[in-house]
């Protein structure tokens, strides 16, 4: 087989550990709608790490992308904590990356004369562009990932189930909190080469949709099953239909977690 075959698909089962994983901690902690909020951060970020990537030539796209979406979570988190109201704070922080967005974009086409194509790689992703070191990248992340999962389980529930209780037990759920948002970020970082900005944040959800309506669990191992069977087998379509990856697993997310939650409606009611 192809080796270039073989690195995209130890790619997607990597990247499909990390968005199964990450959906399990973001659905038991109940910051789920945190990762749909996030995709304006994302784009943005992606974006701009392309372009310091391609100015500097030594960042890499990965750093400037975790450290962008860290920012942004955090500073989401001390304005609500503050009692600013989360509508503004969205509001606030959308805005903020859609300057982000447009100026990286137009540095882009000014910095490289392969601005567009860079920027079109950042935002829907490119199995190609995928190296070595990046695999190795998104292997080291896919395992700090799951065991900070399953080493803070019973504590990330804990504090979504009652905050003011687990402070008062000794836990600092703020910092919990933070690990919450720090893993997102460096998750997201790891796989916006291979799915794109656009969709990354999405896959993150579609997992959860699956395992909470369909099966009607909340366990890791159901999360990873679901994610890396997306994963492969819209790889596989985007194989044998010679397309984008990053479409035919968006496609095949959508069917399957239409699918499952239909049936679930018809017959498990």
């Amino acid at each position: 087989m192809d080796t270039a075959i073989l690195l995209g698909l130890a790619s997607v089962i990597l990247a499909g550990s990390v968005f199964s994983s990450l959906g399990y901690v973001l659905t038991i902690s109940q910051t789920l709608v945190f990762a749909v909020e996030l995709v304006h951060s994302l784009v943005a970020a992606a974006l701009f790490g392309a372009l310091i990537e391609a100015a500097t030539g030594v960042v890499p796209m990965q750093l400037v992308i975790f450290l962008y979406s860290m920012s942004i979570s955090s500073l989401v988190a001390e304005l609500v904590r503050k009692n600013v109201p989360r509508d503004s704070v969205v509001a606030f922080t959308a805005s903020l990356s859609a300057v982000v967005t447009i100026a990286s974009l137009w540095g882009l086409i000014y910095v490289t004369p392969l601005g567009v194509s860079r920027a079109l790689g950042a935002l829907w992703g490119s199995i190609l562009l995928v190296t070595p070191s990046d695999l190795t990248y998104l292997a080291i992340v896919v395992i700090a990932v799951v065991t900070v999962i399953v080493f803070f389980d019973l504590e990330f529930k804990y504090i979504s189930f009652d905050p003011d209780l687990a402070t008062a037990s000794g836990l600092n759920v703020r910092a919990y909190y933070y690990l919450i948002y720090a893993t997102t970020s460096i998750s997201l970082s790891a796989t916006v080469k291979i799915y794109g900005s656009v969709l990354a944040s999405v896959l993150v959800v579609l997992p959860s949709i699956t395992a909470q309506y369909v099966f009607k669990r909340v366990e890791l191992p159901i999360y990873l099953v679901s994610g890396l069977t997306i994963s492969t087998i819209g790889y596989l379509v985007s194989l044998m239909l010679n397309t984008q990856t990053s479409l035919c697993v968006g496609v095949i997310s959508l069917a399957v977690v239409t699918l499952g939650v239909t049936l679930r409606w018809l017959y498990g009611r």
